[in-house]
């Protein structure tokens, strides 16, 4: 998506930026400008001068006086607390003056009264202008210090190393709020189950402020110029944003991801994100996001996972006989199936009359083996090479089933108990010939180390269930163990307990294990006791 669609309206809520140590100058509501205080200043003088004179100089009978409660609430405005109190006490004056050019020494208790109330008046005037001046100056502090903290903020914001950008989750908090209302109690399955409506949600998000960071990291040159909609730079196969929501709607304080951004020119930016949402009822309008740029990083363990693997890969090169011995090794069991099945064709074959239909099912297990066979070799040499194996979802338990028919003629041929306790619905994800071929390996492996016991004492028990995660399938024989130190070598090639072993077998299976991401691990003891873990599919 090209962002210059988007235009100057990207940033429409976005405060501007403040010159980091300035803090700006605010005029309050009721404030004068220097020419308005003139103005003031001026009319106040003649306001003064026309009671003064109308109260003195006429024969008005009323309280005239009483109209010198405008001057000091007329010079709130303008002038300080001492100001105020100053131009009071000259209307004050200014009164008794009045009082006395107009009445004298004989005055009427009328106009004593009226003088009296104008003086009241004027002090009450006066202490309201005084609380108006107090209230204002804490007013303008108040917008000094929140000016102050602004400016901090600004600076803080735009200079940190770290990228920020703020959403507008509004939106997206009546999403889900609808979603809810219209019976979806399970988000995280509705999520899966309906991509789209992440993608549209994505696009509900509005970007409102960002810092230079932020613009920096996406190659976006201003702020004018930046995404309006976080779906403008995240794309559409991302999977954090789904987790975002989840988390949000559980009302979580903070979310957490990792997540591959998309720069104006294209690039990919791999990144941390962290959000921290407001504590429920309060406003999801500005919420911060704090992203770490980990390309670098990620570029790096990329290359160190190269370097490893071609180091991994030229020790396996080098190890070429070892190849060799295993393939070895692997398809002595199928050539063997093969042998026993080209045996009783025969013997079907030389029959009077010949079993024809006998001797054509052993033929089809020679077939069947000697493609496993082939399939054998392809696959380990591909384990053993650079090529990663297969991933198709397989159940657990068919994989086992199939590697027992492999088997079947050398357990019933050595009098094996077999005993299977495998939990339904363990789905793995990997390659089916080497699955196969590292439970017949273990078997097999089990089948040898029980050889010198009579034939009542063989049993072997394969037990698998879920474990956090895991397919943990243990394999458990009547043989006689691993002792410490056998236990700490079994998967060493070329290492093996039983005369006359290659030594391969366990060391092929743990090869097999760790492309799957698994691990294989023997417990030492009485009894072979084998364990194994692989991941479970995501269904």
């Amino acid at each position: 998506m090209s962002r210059h669609s988007q235009g100057s309206a990207g940033m429409q809520d976005a405060r501007p930026a403040m010159p980091s140590g300035d803090i700006p100058t605010l005029r309050l509501a009721g404030q004068l400008s220097p020419a308005g205080r003139r103005h003031r200043f001026f009319f106040l003088l003649t306001l003064i001068a026309v009671i003064f004179g109308v109260d003195g100089f006429t024969s008005l009978s009323s309280a005239i006086a009483v109209l010198y409660v405008l001057v000091p609430l007329l010079a709130a405005d303008m002038l300080p607390k001492r100001g105020v109190i100053a131009v009071a006490g000259l209307c004050g004056a200014l009164a008794l003056v009045s009082y006395g050019i107009g009445h004298g020494l004989e005055a009427e208790p009328a106009a004593t009264l009226r003088l009296v109330f104008s003086l009241v008046a004027l002090a009450a005037a006066t202490l309201l202008a005084l609380r108006s001046i107090a209230a204002r100056a804490l007013q303008a502090e108040q917008a000094r210090l929140l000016a102050a903290s602004e400016s901090r903020y600004r600076t803080i914001f735009e200079t940190l190393a770290v990228g920020i950008w703020e959403h507008d989750f509004r939106p997206v908090q009546q999403a889900l709020a609808d979603l809810r209302a219209g019976g979806v109690t399970d988000l995280p399955r509705y999520l899966a189950e309906h991509p789209d409506f992440v993608i549209a949600t994505r696009r509900l998000v509005n970007i409102t402020d960002v810092n230079a960071t932020a613009l920096k990291l996406l190659g976006v040159p201003s702020k004018e110029q930046f995404f309006t909609h976080l779906s403008g730079f995240l794309p559409e196969t991302d999977e954090s944003f789904a987790q975002c929501l989840i988390a949000l709607d559980a009302g979580q304080p903070h979310f957490t991801a990792e997540a591959r951004l998309r720069a104006a020119d294209g690039a990919a930016v791999d990144i941390i994100v962290a959000l921290n949402f407001p504590p429920p009822g309060e406003s999801l309008a500005r919420v911060q996001a704090s992203v770490l740029d980990i390309t670098e990083r990620r570029r790096m363990q990329d290359m160190l996972a190269q370097m490893r693997a071609e180091l991994e890969r030229a020790g396996r090169v080098a190890a070429l006989g070892e190849l060799a011995a295993a393939i070895a090794h692997e398809v002595n069991q199928p050539l063997a199936a093969i042998r026993a099945g080209a045996d009783a064709a025969r013997r079907w074959l030389t029959r009077d009359p010949p079993e024809l239909e006998e001797a054509r099912a052993a033929l089809a297990e020679v077939g069947a083996s000697a493609r496993h066979g082939g399939e054998v070799v392809r696959r380990i040499r591909h384990l053993l090479g650079k090529s990663e194996p297969e991933r198709l979802p397989l159940d657990l338990s068919d994989l086992v089933a199939e590697a027992l028919r492999l088997v079947q003629r050398e357990l019933q041929a050595a009098g094996v108990a077999l005993s299977l306790e495998l939990a339904p619905g363990l789905l793995l994800r990997g390659d089916r010939i080497l699955l196969q071929q590292l439970f017949v390996n273990l078997v097999t492996n089990a089948l040898q180390a029980m050889q010198p016991l009579p034939e009542g004492e063989r049993r072997l028990l394969l037990r698998a269930k879920a474990v956090e995660g895991m397919a943990e399938l243990r394999v458990q024989d009547s043989g006689p163990g691993f002792c410490p130190e056998g236990a700490a070598r079994a998967f060493d090639a070329f290492f093996s307990t039983r005369p006359g072993g290659m030594g391969l077998g366990l060391a092929v299976s743990r090869s097999i294990v760790e492309a799957h991401d698994g691990m294989i691990a023997i417990e030492p003891g009485p009894g072979g006791r084998l364990r194994l873990a692989l991941p479970l599919a995501i269904a």
